[in-house]
């Protein structure tokens, strides 16, 4: 795992953290446990786009 592919990945975790404690917000309990694991795979998701722009960035030049 690259240094930026944690990076996402942690900040994705991190913010389900907060949704965990949220309490106000109009989830089901299993959705807001789930949260912090939702968010790190949207990390990693976010950071396999910005790998591929970044390569056909590199590619066109």
């Amino acid at each position: 795992m690259g240094p930026t592919r944690l990076r996402y990945t942690m900040i994705g975790f991190i913010l389900g953290v907060f949704l965990v404690y949220m309490k106000e917000l109009p989830l089901g309990e299993g959705t807001r446990f789930a949260a912090p694991f939702y968010g790190a795979g949207i990390g990693l998701l976010i950071d396999g786009i910005i790998l591929r722009m970044k390569q056909r960035k590199g590619k066109e030049e």
